[in-house]
């Protein structure tokens, strides 16, 4: 029996660091990126239509902000299904994490010193998933 992979949203506005990021989640065991998107009404597009169960989200995006994915998938889950959504951002200041857990952000990384924790993060979630199906 196939296992399903966790399925997941990449959303930053970098074609550099989502080149990278999607090439390192490509190596971990029980993952696979089944989208990418570069701003927040492409994020929501393919949230909409997608079948995610993870969204990475940058906050700076080149259209709207990742807070604003934040927002519309606390608003409005069933449209959007049940993907859960953690932040990676450079603006890692107190303020900037709070307002992401009241928007219903899983988990915070900083880009600068927190690459190695989203993806054991990422891994972790996979495992879980594997384990609860």
């Amino acid at each position: 029996m196939a296992i399903d992979p966790l399925r997941i949203l990449l959303v930053e506005d970098s074609p550099l660091l989502r080149g990278m990021l999607g090439e390192m989640l490509d190596e971990i065991d029980g993952v696979a990126l089944y989208g990418e998107a570069d701003g927040e009404c492409a994020a929501l597009e393919q949230m909409e239509v997608g079948d995610f169960d993870l969204a990475i989200v940058d906050l700076e995006l080149t259209q709207g902000s990742g807070f604003g994915v934040l927002q519309r998938l606390k608003q409005d889950p069933d449209r959007f299904g049940c993907t859960r959504a953690v932040v990676f951002s450079t603006h890692a200041h107190r303020a900037v994490r709070q307002r992401c857990e009241a928007l219903g952000a899983a988990a915070f990384f900083d880009k600068a010193k927190g690459m190695d924790e989203l993806l054991d993060f990422v891994e972790s979630a996979a495992r879980r998933g594997n384990q609860q199906r």
